[in-house]
């Protein structure tokens, strides 16, 4: 009856291979999670570097487009004056 007994449990040696094996597999698990997070810091920063170039561009879009309403308005204003002095002109 030990002799079956004993084939059943696995002995310390073996329970040691084990915790082994689930050590190893432990390490590699964090060596994988490591290189991910690392993958994803990378993407992360890249990603702010993205946004922020794209800030600027909206920044330097915005400001072409307040110019280019106060160059309109300018012309806007010049065609005015350009069109009153020719409806005074025919007036005479």
């Amino acid at each position: 009856m030990n002799e079956s007994k004993s084939q059943k449990e696995p002995s310390g040696l073996e329970q040691f291979g084990h915790l082994e094996d689930k050590i190893f597999r432990m390490v590699e698990e964090f060596k994988t999670v490591r290189r991910d997070s690392e993958t994803l810091r990378v993407e992360n920063q890249r990603l702010k570097e993205e946004i922020g170039s794209l800030h600027e561009k909206e920044s330097a879009a915005r400001d072409n487009l307040t110019q280019f309403q106060k160059e309109r308005e300018e012309l806007r204003e010049r065609v005015e004056k350009a069109l009153n002095l020719l409806a005074s002109l025919e007036a005479r």
